[in-house]
């Protein structure tokens, strides 16, 4: 069992000054993205189709009114008769299945199936949005982190070039230590420039996903005990995709089945009420009728369809029984590999951590020994280069780090657990 403690904080400075918490990323992401409400739109167009079906059970009730007139002329060898007559009629019919072998049930049954079909596909949707969000918040970061750190870098190798340079005029310094001085500035100019580029995107992608601005960005991660063997548990009574899947079985299961009742009889029960008058502008004749039919219909012949449609279920059966099998195994392996990446960046954060530790030791070690002439230009640039990508490497391996476990739970179906508060109600 793990436990994990959460906290992410923004902080905006613009008009107002206040704190965002990730999950109100989250939130923001869910009430203004775009795909975020066309799914619920879908969610809700399948929810129709569980009432449409559900009314197949129900009795079809309809009437008809009517109205005739007629005027007709009658000319004989000594007289001519004409005659005007208006007949109206009423008519009520209720028609109620009896019996249909249980084909409406289960066409019930599989609206039920894609409405949850429509909620798994939504909820998969919102864990995708929620890993690019987290993805591109933490990605924020560590270009926050890169661009800090070359900012220094710049600093120093600008104050060092300045330093060079008035040692080679006062003839103390090389043309060689010049022209390194000079060479390290332009790299690390063009590093800074990209830095602030590559800032500059990760804000825009953000923004693009969540909607708002991430500013003054800061972190604070605490994740213990994860087990390979209960990710993989969780994941196959768990994962959304792998339930989807399972679903698309039940559901050409059904199909199979309707198709199966569709060859057994049904009994339609009938009732019918009419009224008529024959003639409304003269005294005619009132009809009252009134009757109850039952209808039985028994399926003999349907040109062989309905056996082809039979064969054809059970292989489509077959291949989604298929795809589950080898979505699980893909599952398991996509765990094992997001696992160990879990695994090796947190150990390329130890490791960076220690070259960080070991190269702030030797700067301050190489700048004593620059001053009184011991070391080179180049010894002491070369060591902060490499300090410089040290702290990169360490922003990288702890981004993809918590990018790993955060994958971890999207495929063990857990990551929404976390969000569930600012999750629409689809019920």
């Amino acid at each position: 069992m793990f436990r994990f403690f959460l906290f992410l904080f923004f902080y905006f400075f613009s008009t107002s000054i206040f704190s965002l918490t990730i999950t109100e990323t989250i939130k923001s992401t869910v009430e203004n993205n775009t795909k975020i409400k066309i799914g619920l739109e879908r969610i809700k167009e399948s929810k129709e189709f569980i009432k449409e079906t559900s009314g197949e059970l129900l009795p079809d009730i309809s009437s008809t009114i009517s109205g005739t007139y007629e005027s007709s002329e009658k000319d004989t060898s000594t007289s001519t008769t004409e005659d005007d007559t208006f007949s109206d009629k009423y008519k009520l019919t209720i028609t109620q299945n009896l019996y249909d072998a249980g084909y409406n049930q289960l066409e019930i049954d599989r609206s039920k199936i894609l409405l949850n079909n429509e909620i798994l596909n939504f909820k998969i949707m919102v864990e995708d949005l929620i890993l690019e969000a987290i993805t591109g918040y933490l990605t924020v970061l560590n270009y926050e982190t890169a661009l800090t750190a070359t900012k220094k870098n710049f600093e120093s190798v600008s104050k060092i070039l300045e330093e060079t340079k008035i040692k080679y005029n006062a003839d103390s310094a090389t043309l060689y230590d010049l022209q390194i001085a000079e060479s390290s500035y332009a790299m690390t100019e063009t590093n800074l420039f990209s830095a602030e580029q590559d800032l500059l995107i990760g804000r825009k992608t953000f923004k693009r996903i969540a909607v708002i601005e991430p500013n003054d960005l800061e972190n604070v991660i605490n994740i213990k005990n994860l087990n390979l063997i209960e990710i993989e548990n969780k994941a196959l009574s768990n994962n959304l995709k792998l339930e989807l899947l399972n679903n698309d079985i039940l559901n050409k299961e059904i199909l199979l089945l309707k198709e199966k009742k569709s060859k057994k009889p049904s009994l339609d029960l009938t009732g019918i009420t009419e009224y008529s008058d024959a003639d409304r502008i003269d005294n005619g004749t009132e009809t009252f009728k009134g009757s109850i039919a039952l209808t039985l219909t028994i399926p003999i012949f349907q040109q062989g369809k309905d056996n082809s449609s039979i064969r054809k279920f059970y292989s489509q059966i077959l291949q989604a029984e298929l795809t589950f099998q080898d979505y699980k195994e893909d599952l398991l392996l996509n765990i094992s590999n997001t696992f160990k990446d879990f695994m090796v960046n947190e150990s390329k954060m130890k490791a960076n951590m220690t070259a960080i530790e070991a190269s702030n030791t030797a700067l301050q070690s190489l700048k004593q020994e620059y001053i009184i002439g011991t070391k080179t230009i180049s010894d002491f640039l070369e060591e902060e280069e490499r300090l410089l990508i040290s702290k990169v490497n360490y922003s990288n391996a702890k981004k993809d780090y918590l990018v790993s476990y955060f994958k971890i739970k999207s495929l063990e179906g857990s990551l929404l657990d976390n969000f569930n508060d600012y999750l629409p109600n689809l019920n």
